[in-house]
């Protein structure tokens, strides 16, 4: 009887200390499904803002290639790169506080717990991704100064940052026809394949960051069904 009784008392409290995991894995999940509707939110913004940077990129390419007259253009182009540039990062607050509470190992069923384990492990290959595109765009930057003239970038410059066509801020054209501080070959050439290898790496960002937000809509879905959550 005594071995009985406190057996019993036992899977009481594994039952009660269950409830409780029970509960607060929902708890969780619920701030989950918050963290991962703002990281929605974050690739819709971005990625907006990255297509309109590097399709200007390939206009500017374009323009130093065939037509360096169209100086207000080139300005344009080139300063609407460099002011529209996004990262991608996520809104992980939720699932390190489960990890570090030992919870992840209470969710249910396995495949929804791969499935938010490899998203949020998946955010280390965009992280990778956000490193050369920061490289590039410094590259960008510090190539600028053999053709473009500073005061001219800073009167285009003069805008209300709270004032986004879309999810792109659209900057001023310049006024006249400002001057390039060169029209030699090598310098076009030059600030060209910085814009170019600028470009290429935004695209393959983008689509990696694509991919990323497809994973967060299927996961969102997944949880709501599993929960029950509206």
């Amino acid at each position: 009887m005594l071995f009985l009784a406190v057996s019993l008392g036992f899977y009481a409290e594994n039952l009660r200390e269950g409830m409780i995991h029970k509960e607060q894995v929902k708890t969780n999940m619920r701030s989950l499904l918050s963290d991962l509707r703002s990281d929605l939110t974050l690739f819709d913004s971005v990625i907006e803002r990255n297509q309109y940077s590097y399709t200007m990129a390939d206009s500017l390419i374009e323009l130093l290639h065939a037509d360096i007259s169209n100086t207000p253009e080139i300005y344009f182009t080139a300063r609407s790169v460099t002011s529209n540039v996004g990262y991608y990062y996520s809104n992980s607050k939720s699932f390190d506080q489960m990890k570090s509470a030992g919870l992840l190992r209470f969710i249910h069923p396995k495949s929804l717990l791969d499935s938010i384990g490899n998203y949020y492990v998946s955010f280390q290959w965009l992280a990778n991704q956000t490193d050369l595109m920061r490289l590039k765009l410094d590259e960008v930057h510090k190539g600028n100064n053999v053709l473009f003239d500073s005061y001219v970038f800073y009167q285009m410059m003069k805008v209300d940052y709270n004032i986004f066509n879309g999810r792109h801020l659209v900057i001023r054209k310049p006024e006249g026809h400002p001057a390039l501080l060169s029209i030699d070959y090598k310098n076009l050439n030059a600030v060209s394949l910085n814009y170019h290898y600028y470009s290429s790496t935004s695209k393959f960002y983008n689509r990696t960051a694509t991919i990323q937000r497809q994973r967060a809509a299927q996961l969102i879905e997944l949880i709501k069904k599993e929960y029950s959550f509206d």
